[in-house]
């Protein structure tokens, strides 16, 4: 019989299945959902030892004894301070310790509730990982809690062994009406990718599958062999490999779904939807991840990380591959089976062909369409945040410009600074590509002496276009007020100050005549303002997105 208690349930769960079968236990209230729970399934061998302090050493010595895992839980607040001592001589010596402290609801901290102190972190500079489980009552509180728990017994043997913190909540004592305990999630992490044996493994698991999905997040290195890596797997296992610019992998094999994702509703997602996704590199840009998060369980998730840490926003994490991107595909495309698969290659292809444009008129579309067909082989290029990076990759720039954005924490107010300092080491042409507000934002960055090769080109629609994406002044009349801050500055006011060449545009025959010498080599660097209208632009994206979702979606 186990506890009703889905955190507890997890907690139990994944101790299976890291097989750790030692506990020493402590009696309390709060943790007896957990004691009763374990110690009535014969996997367990449990010790009982009242003192806490007495118990988490009893612990330590079994541990350095066995040569295994061991964990000790005790009720709430001063119970989970008496583990301290021997934590502290655990994670000297490298000892693996799993202290399971059970907790109340963390909203009644500090609110006279009795038996109760912070246990979070209690025992920081002392565990390698402590994380906190909250009371379940959603599947995002299911996710988090898998995800945590195994973060955390991921954590007892990386790099070297030591003990480890899971603090959960408990708010009633539930009941042990589950008789089967529900199997949860196990991420594992493979270090050793050279075994032959796990080779063979893996490359079997993805003979299995034929629908394999490969996202490309961020990614720049000029000596990796990971594009041609890349390819071979497409090829055999008939893989799409999805990408964007800022992965700079581009490929005639390679595919930018974000062309038609983004357009992409719930019900047509399904029939695309893989039976594996691997990822690499770092932040994935396209709004993918988002759409298959609502697809969870449906696949699996396998991530490609030389840090091996997880990243679960898929919430479909499997295996984590610690090891370059490029060795483990070489890895898995060292055989000379090719998969059949059901066509999933082609299934995406024909459907990224049918993509279609509006009639841009004069916006940011067009004026970001008519700059990459001009930007030249072997630049850099930095784009700011949102509509930059969302047109941008709506569009085609050749390879190979090196494409740069500060998408980790997507935040508006670097893109400027962030390209002077990549530029100013590049001898090439740069390309910086940026919106009004996000270039007010960071304008004391223009101060400075910019140099010949440094080429920004402004967009201002006088307010955040982004705003009026995701509002509109048709639903939000006082849009402009606040949210989108519009306002009338004309940048050419701070050319002087800039030192730097001016130019600008405010129809088609103008942008034409300004991209020509925009693009081109000089001794002095050049700023060129373009103007558009914020309402204008976002409706033309709007119209993209609706020319480009699938027509008996629109009924």
């Amino acid at each position: 019989m186990y506890t009703n208690l889905i955190n507890v349930q997890i907690i139990i769960s994944l101790l299976k299945q890291y097989n750790i079968k030692h506990l020493v236990l402590s009696p309390g209230t709060r943790n007896a959902p957990l004691v009763h729970s374990i110690e009535t399934d014969p996997f367990f061998t449990c010790y009982s030892i009242v003192d806490e302090r007495s118990a988490a050493y009893f612990a330590l010595g079994l541990s350095e004894a066995i040569g295994e895992p061991v964990g000790f839980s005790c009720t709430s607040s001063t119970a989970a301070c008496n583990y301290l001592p021997a934590i502290q001589e655990a994670y000297e010596r490298k000892i693996p310790l799993i202290a399971l402290t059970a907790d109340r609801d963390w909203r009644r901290l500090y609110q006279m509730e009795d038996q109760m102190i912070d246990q979070v972190n209690m025992y920081t500079g002392y565990v390698k990982k402590s994380v906190n489980l909250p009371i379940v009552k959603d599947s995002d509180d299911v996710w988090f809690c898998e995800r945590s728990v195994n973060e955390a017994l991921l954590e007892l043997e990386r790099a070297e062994t030591g003990p480890i913190q899971i603090n959960f909540q408990v708010s009633n004592m539930g009941d042990y009406s589950v008789q089967e305990l529900p199997k949860y999630r196990k991420i594992n992490r493979i270090r050793n990718i050279d075994s032959l044996e796990i080779e063979e493994y893996y490359r079997s698991e993805l003979k299995a599958k034929s629908k394999i999905l490969v996202i490309c997040g961020q990614h720049y290195s000029a000596a990796s062999n990971l594009k041609e890596q890349l390819e071979i797997f497409s090829d055999k296992y008939n893989a799409v490999v999805s990408y964007d610019y800022f992965s700079n992998i581009q490929s005639d094999r390679f595919l930018k779904t974000v062309l038609v994702t983004e357009a992409m509703d719930s019900r047509e997602l399904e029939e695309y939807l893989p039976d594996l996704v691997i990822t690499i590199g770092l932040h994935v840009w396209s709004f993918i991840k988002y759409k298959l998060q609502r697809y969870a369980g449906k696949f699996e998730h396998w991530s490609v990380s030389p840090n091996g840490e997880i990243k679960d926003g898929l919430k479909s994490l499997t295996n984590i591959f610690e090891c370059e991107p490029e060795i483990f595909f070489q890895k898995m495309n060292n055989t000379n089976s090719v998969t059949d698969g059901i066509g999933y290659y082609d299934l995406w292809k024909k459907r990224i062909d049918t993509v279609k444009y509006p009639d841009f008129g004069f916006t940011n579309f067009y004026i970001i369409s008519e700059f990459t067909k001009r930007i030249p082989k072997d630049s850099l290029l930095h784009l700011s945040i949102l509509n930059a990076v969302r047109l941008t990759n709506f569009n085609t720039i050749p390879e190979p410009v090196i494409t740069f954005g500060n998408l980790g924490a997507d935040g508006i107010d670097g893109a400027l600074s962030t390209f002077l300092g990549q530029s100013s080491v590049h001898e090439k042409l740069s390309f910086l590509v940026i919106g009004d507000l996000s270039f007010m934002y960071d304008l004391n960055a223009t101060l400075m002496n910019l140099r010949s090769n440094q080429r920004i080109l402004l967009i201002n629609n006088f307010a955040g276009a982004e705003f009026h994406t995701n509002f509109g002044l048709e639903k939000m009349p006082t849009l402009n007020q606040h949210i989108a801050a519009s306002h009338s500055t004309r940048f050419a006011d701070w050319v002087e100050m800039m030192n730097v060449d001016y130019l600008s545009a405010r129809n088609p025959q103008e942008l034409d005549v300004a991209l020509t010498q925009f693009v081109k080599p000089d001794n002095r660097p050049i700023l060129l303002e373009v103007f558009t209208d914020a309402d204008t632009d976002a409706k033309t994206l709007k119209a993209f997105y609706a020319l480009n979702r699938r027509q008996e979606n629109q009924a």
